[in-house]
């Protein structure tokens, strides 16, 4: 069992108690064992068992009495069983029955509580674990026996095969002849009936017990003689530094309880059953316990049960900027330096509020007292009034506009209520870029659609909402070619790109251009030329980009007579220029001993004066040249060239 219970005997307590004399009034049959002063097992988890553990000392009927027991009906739920009773009876000490009939079945006369842990289809059982009140030894509960029940053993809960303890309480009104049954607090089942006419044949004195026992499916199944340590406060008791606390004993037991041990934590104890007031010199969190003995001679598990006593909270607020048109935020800043605040009174512009935090509702600017009274778990209470300040919130607007790239535009904010000072802007481009000026030339950097935008604060702190602007730069991004070089009398395709829609192309000068207003024309060229393109997109931006176009006779090949590849930046590359040939076939190199050193089919491709990565030697070269001119006819020309380092 665990130490939560309240029923393992406390080895630092027993110098206390150490005249107490253990008196043992039950009397143990089957498999029931003692296993502490005031804890018995009924059955262990094997199968086949019955144990009885009965009170030797008959009680009166006509007497009322209410009864604390815990009760263990073990870990095992799918095949654990069988369930134990709490049983009234007259034949003896000596009583008990194995397997479903949970050591009630065939006594008679008898009332017995069953919790009942395994299905028997016979019994007409639920198939949850149950608790039922029946008679004389029958364990049906469709049969006239059965008096209350069956319903679940837990209240919400299946399942009692749970490894914990459950506190069991039967308590019997002789006056009303009412009895109930309660488990761990909740109402399970209630019986009026006149048991001792109507069960006992008017004997009032009756054994009582508790019996346990397994069949084919076993479980450990226990129960403890109630004795439990508890303390009570009155409804109405604070907790605060210098506040008297009164401390009540509660202790439920089976017997009459004749020792107590009070352990108040901050090093006083007391040794009587109503201790009355304490006064603790300091604020804290405080362990109390309590051990108490019955007239048995049994002692309970010490109780522990955590006392905190609290300072007395100062009462604050704190706020950001209250301004008219946003959330009005007031939040609690109370300091507290021991508990628990559990409780906040806001009154303000004419009403109450509640809550750690709340939302003001102010309509005009000015300044408003508002109180708040807080109060801790522990009952401590304080409460401040503060003038809190309500202000306008400012509104303004703001101009700016398109752009060609590389252009500025001029950003401006302007402030619609002039009447409210402001401390400062903040301007965001959409790119990342910001700025605090309220007007300010700003340029982007490359082209796009972005969305600028800015807001003001006041100098009460109050943000304006924030005024957003489109912006688009035009960038044509002009790219009007690379430098080139043709065939005297040989067409050359221009190719300009330019990005947007609708832009105008202007190329000069017109010289062998077939149309001078397209991104495309066409030139035939007898000399060489440098022409100049002007773009202009329908907002007005303009770019200029140039291509020289170099004029050779050919078809050619010009190619030079020596190159030196030492890396000094000039004629490191032996190359060759190719007018009026669009396509080249090879370009090719042999050393003086006809081992080729360099191939190449690209009109672009040059030779580094290398082979394999090796350096080649200073020397003279072979090379030969073929493609075909722009006619479509093939021609070549072979040489050599000199490598110089």
């Amino acid at each position: 069992m665990s130490t939560s219970t309240g029923f393992i005997m406390v080895l630092f307590c027993l110098p206390l108690f150490a005249n107490a004399q253990v008196q043992t009034p039950y009397i143990l049959n089957g498999s029931a064992t003692q296993r502490t002063c005031n804890c018995y097992v009924l059955t262990q988890d094997v199968n086949t068992s019955s144990g009885t553990v009965w009170n030797k000392n008959q009680i009166d009927l006509r007497n009322s009495f209410d009864y604390y027991f815990d009760v263990n009906l073990g870990c095992k739920d799918s095949d654990g069983a069988d369930g134990i009773g709490f049983i009234l009876q007259t034949k003896g000490t000596n009583l008990g029955a194995t397997g479903s009939g949970i050591g009630f079945q065939g006594i008679s006369p008898s009332l017995g509580i069953i919790i009942d842990t395994w299905q028997n289809e016979i019994d007409h059982d639920p198939y949850y674990d149950h608790v039922a009140i029946q008679m004389n030894g029958v364990t049906d509960h469709n049969a006239v026996n059965n008096l209350a029940g069956p319903v679940t053993a837990l209240d919400g809960n299946d399942n009692i095969e749970d490894c914990n303890w459950h506190i069991f309480r039967v308590k019997w009104d002789a006056v009303a002849m009412q009895m109930t049954v309660s488990m761990d607090g909740a109402l399970r089942l209630s019986l009026q009936k006149d048991i001792v006419q109507e069960i006992f044949n008017n004997s009032p004195l009756v054994y009582w017990g508790f019996a346990g026992s397994t069949g084919g499916a076993y479980n450990v199944q226990q129960f403890c003689a109630a004795l439990r340590p508890e303390l009570a406060f009155r409804d109405d008791q604070r907790f605060c530094i210098g506040d008297p606390i009164l401390f009540s004993d509660s202790s439920k037991s089976f017997g009459t309880i004749t020792r107590w041990l009070w352990d108040f934590g901050d090093g006083t104890t007391a040794n009587v059953s109503q201790p009355g007031e304490h006064h603790y010199a300091k604020p804290g969190v405080y362990d109390v316990t309590l051990v108490i003995e019955d007239n048995s001679g049994c002692i309970s598990d010490t109780m522990h049960q955590q006392v905190t006593i609290g300072t007395y909270p100062i009462a604050g607020m704190s706020t950001d900027p209250l301004c008219l048109g946003r959330i009005m935020t007031i939040k609690d800043a109370t300091t507290l330096e021991v508990g628990t605040l559990t409780a906040w009174n806001w009154e303000l512009n004419g009403h109450t509020d509640s809550g750690k935090n709340i939302v003001a509702d102010f309509t005009t600017p000015g300044t408003y007292p508002v109180h708040l009274s807080v109060l801790t778990k522990e009952g401590c209470s304080d409460d401040t009034i503060q003038m809190l300040s309500v202000y306008n919130t400012p509104v303004i607007s703001a101009s700016g506009g398109d752009a060609c790239i590389g252009d500025a535009i001029d950003f401006s904010g302007t402030n619609l209520t002039p009447a409210i000072a402001l401390a400062g802007w903040h301007w965001t481009f959409g790119n990342g870029d910001t700025s605090t000026l309220q007007d300010i030339s700003y340029v982007y950097k490359t082209g796009g659609v972005y969305t600028a935008g800015v807001y003001a604060v006041s100098r009460d702190g109050c943000l304006s909402d924030s005024f957003w602007l489109p912006v688009k730069i035009v960038d044509i991004a002009l790219d009007a070619g690379r430098d080139t070089l043709i065939a005297k009398g040989q067409p050359l395709q221009l190719n300009a790109i330019a990005t947007g829609d609708n832009l105008s192309y202007s190329w000069s000068p017109a010289t062998g251009l077939n149309n001078v207003m397209i991104a495309d024309p066409v030139a035939v060229l007898f000399q060489d030329v440098k022409y100049v393109l002007t773009v202009t997109s329908p907002e007005g931006c303009v770019q200029v980009d140039s291509l020289a176009v170099k004029a050779y006779t050919g078809p050619e090949f010009y190619v030079p007579s020596a190159f030196s590849p030492n890396h000094d930046g000039q004629n490191d590359w032996f190359r060759a220029i190719s007018p009026g040939v669009p396509q080249l076939d090879f370009l090719c190199v042999w050393d003086r001993w006809g081992k080729e050193v360099f191939r190449t089919s690209e009109l672009t491709g040059a030779w580094d004066g290398t082979f394999k990565g090796q350096d080649s030697p200073v020397g003279t070269y072979v090379y030969m040249i073929q493609g075909t001119d722009y006619t479509g006819h093939k021609f070549s020309r072979k040489g050599t060239v000199t490598l110089i380092r």
